[in-house]
């Protein structure tokens, strides 16, 4: 029998044993002399990981991204939101409720604000009223001034691309169309969301708008560090009312932890529906990294004959496997990000943001490290292990001259 370049020489039996370390440092040459001798079936395997592992490393990136502008979002504004309960749900809260808050010791100030969605010129977007003087920090403007008057509103710049809106433009809004908006400002945010989704009006206008004058959707609460207490003095004075619906109390933690639950959720529910494709793929990939199968089985039987043990075998397979996901790592990651840059996340996007369409209006966000990638990297080893260990194990227990027929 022709020697068999796969052997290495350091696994003859007739060798002295060599430390443990050399021995793996062997048997990974032997992977990567395997995979170099095999260059069709190694680049077929990585493609195949990479079309299977791109969607849902993207999918992950995006999810990471909203959570983390959102995290963002909620680190600016304020320390506690108070509106009225409706059975779990935030309801609309009298102004009233402001004088009391600004007696407790500890409040800085209290803000009212409206917040709500509706259409403008058959675009769904988000409504923030706000006093002209509190508008975010993250607002700012990039063209006019921020709006005053009354009929004044400011527009992320994005939005005003994709209604076709300019500085001076005149809109109504179908649910208010006795109301008439001029847009004095455009404004650009870190936040992307807010660029294309984002119109921000006064606080009587959004009140008239969505119908609760002389009501807030909630009030905004700023308080002194060290005043945690302020929480149970609001639940107190929420049980000394009669007659009214109980306050519902949210401070900057708990509206965190909730959010990324949430976000945490959806990706999870995502990763449980794409773990039944990948469970479709592992057979294909099976058979993919077997491919040559005939002569993968008489090199295994050559190596078994010349005394190689099968969790050698085992091993050497597993150790080509974890270079191959090693390999295919950068490729799905550089394939996910083409994904989220080029096609702006088109189709993943929806899973997590809603009320988008199919092509979004603006860069989607996204944070492919160190989540994501690490998450490829892991789902490419169980994958590439799953796909070919098995097949590899029922080859090395058979006889020698078995497995060398072909």
């Amino acid at each position: 029998m022709a020697k068999n370049p796969f052997i290495h020489a350091d696994s003859l039996p007739n060798r002295e044993p060599a430390p443990i370390f050399s021995k793996h440092k062997a048997l990974l040459f032997n992977a990567i002399k395997c995979l170099l001798r095999n260059p069709v079936r190694s680049i077929v395997v990585i493609l195949c990981l990479t079309a299977l592992l791109c969607p849902f490393v993207a999918a992950i990136a995006i999810c990471e991204g909203i959570k983390s502008q959102f995290a963002s979002v909620l680190e600016e504004g304020c320390d506690v939101y108070v509106a009225r309960d409706n059975y779990g749900s935030n309801a609309p809260i009298e102004l009233e409720m402001m004088e009391k808050l600004r007696g407790i010791q500890g409040v800085t100030k209290v803000v009212p604000r409206v917040t709500g969605r509706t259409y403008v010129k058959g675009k769904f977007m988000a409504v923030l009223g706000i006093p002209s003087q509190r508008a975010p920090s993250s607002v700012q403007i990039i063209k006019g001034r921020p709006s005053k008057a009354k009929g004044e509103v400011i527009l992320g710049w994005r939005a005003a691309e994709y209604l076709n809106l300019s500085l001076g433009s005149q809109f109504t809004i179908k649910r208010s169309l006795y109301q008439d908006f001029r847009i004095v400002g455009l404004f650009h945010s870190p936040f992307n969301i807010w660029n294309a989704d984002l119109l921000v009006m006064n606080f009587e206008d959004a009140s008239d708008l969505f119908g609760i004058r002389g009501e807030a959707t909630d009030l905004l609460v700023y308080t002194r560090p060290g005043y945690e207490q302020i929480v149970d003095i609001i639940i107190q004075i929420s049980e000394e009312e009669s007659g009214r619906p109980p306050l519902r109390v949210q401070t900057k933690d708990l509206i965190d932890r909730y959010s990324k639950r949430g976000f945490n959720i959806k990706a999870g529910v995502f990763a449980g529906f794409y773990c039944l494709v990948l469970a479709l793929g592992i057979p294909a990939l099976g058979v993919i990294s077997g491919f040559g199968q005939s002569e993968r089985r008489r090199e295994i039987g050559v190596m078994k004959a010349l005394g190689w043990q099968t969790p050698e075998v085992l091993e050497m397979i597993a150790l080509e496997n974890l270079v191959l996901g090693l390999i295919s790592a950068p490729c799905i990651v550089l394939a996910a990000t083409g994904w989220i840059k080029i096609f702006n996340g088109a189709l993943i996007s929806k899973f997590f943001i809603a009320n988008l369409g199919i092509m979004i209006s603006f860069p989607i966000p996204s944070r492919i490290f160190p989540i994501p990638f690490v998450l490829g990297v892991m789902m490419a080893m169980i994958l590439t292990m799953v796909g070919s260990i098995y097949s590899t194990w029922r080859t090395a227990i058979v006889p020698p001259s078995e497995a060398m027929k072909t």
